[in-house]
């Protein structure tokens, strides 16, 4: 873990009037408003590396020093004296690991910035996938929601059974059952079509790469999937250890097929990975996708100035359904009330 320097608790009046740092005596004594000169800066101050919510280096940061303000954002310090923020993010009115900034595993990565944190809805930053919310555990067979508080059958009606999948991601307990699927209740347990509800209420929290239901597809997958296609696993698997169940399938682990167990995605309700897209295990994307803007600051509307000379820019597909692109190098921190889920802004309504 990082270490941090402390941004005391004396600070706070500063820091919610000012920003203006103290305890930081590495300053560079120019008064320029850049990080290390005794300055700290507030999203849209025109000063330092937060200049309107911009982060011009990669974001690493710890929870050590944390200031919280009122309004629910909190201030980091990372050893290099750089300020950042985090807005507390609740799901289903919880606050839970992944939305509560700090940083819980302690490698040095705060809430959406760290991989295993798919959504404020997780409850676990790893290092398995498992989500760490109620029904990740239980035995039936029926599921709900992935990424929302919950994916045991109930709350936002999306529907799905794992007697379904040929691949039986959990054949200990929900083997693959054909006269089951083939049944009545098989096909109301398993729609060929989800409802409007569950896109509405599932969908937008779904990571790029992963249906409703905690099948997903990363990039060493290309190829092992049916007939040569995508291969996607269930991240949600789990083995029992000290008498508890604890996830097994982790970033290291995407091709051991017994910690992470191959699925079939329910394409009523997926969410693909476009090739320009970030995505569940894509932390980048190609040097193409990335639009020609020279170094220029990104606005926030992601529109870009004309140039002949490609960089880390925000790439044009990034964000298709015209969300603010984040969590790349020179974009904006997403605003409050948003969470940075697969490189994209998406507002938080989970009920």
């Amino acid at each position: 873990m990082r270490s941090s320097k402390l941004v005391t608790l004396a600070c706070l009046a500063l820091l919610i009037g000012t920003l203006a740092a103290c305890g930081d005596s590495t300053g560079n004594g120019t008064g320029d408003g850049g990080v290390g000169d005794g300055q700290a800066d507030a999203p849209g101050d025109g000063g330092g590396n937060l200049v309107d919510g911009r982060v011009d280096t990669p974001w690493i940061t710890d929870d050590a020093g944390v200031v919280r303000i009122g309004d629910g954002t909190v201030v980091l310090v990372n050893d290099a004296g750089e300020r950042t923020f985090c807005y507390i993010t609740y799901c289903a009115d919880k606050l839970l690991a992944c939305g509560d900034c700090i940083d819980n595993d302690g490698d040095g990565l705060v809430d959406w910035q760290d991989p295993e944190c798919l959504g404020p809805c997780m409850n676990n930053e790893g290092p398995s996938l498992l989500g760490g919310v109620g029904g990740n555990v239980s035995n039936n067979c029926n599921v709900d929601c992935y990424f929302d508080f919950g994916d045991g059958a109930g709350n936002d009606d999306c529907k799905w059974n794992h007697r379904c999948d040929p691949l039986a991601p959990r054949a200990q307990t929900c083997a693959y059952d054909k006269a089951y699927t083939d049944s009545q209740q098989g096909q109301r347990d398993c729609p060929a079509q989800q409802s409007a509800k569950c896109e509405k209420q599932c969908l937008p929290y779904t990571p790029n790469g992963c249906d409703c239901f905690g099948c997903c597809t990363f990039p060493q997958l290309a190829g092992k999937g049916p007939n040569g296609g995508e291969g996607y696993v269930f991240i949600g698997a789990t083995t029992t250890s000290g008498g508890k169940k604890v996830g097994t399938c982790t970033y290291n682990d995407i091709n051991d097929t017994t910690k992470c167990p191959p699925c079939t995605p329910v394409k009523a309700c997926l969410n693909p990975c476009g090739r320009c897209e970030i995505c569940i295990g894509k932390p980048t994307v190609p040097a193409d996708c990335h639009s020609n803007d020279a170094g220029a600051p990104v606005p926030l509307d992601a529109s870009l100035p004309d140039s002949a000379a490609p960089d880390a820019g925000t790439p044009t597909a990034q964000c298709p359904g015209g969300e603010q692109p984040c969590g790349q190098p020179g974009q904006a921190i997403c605003p409050q009330g948003t969470y940075c889920i697969t490189g994209c802004c998406i507002r938080i309504v989970i009920n």
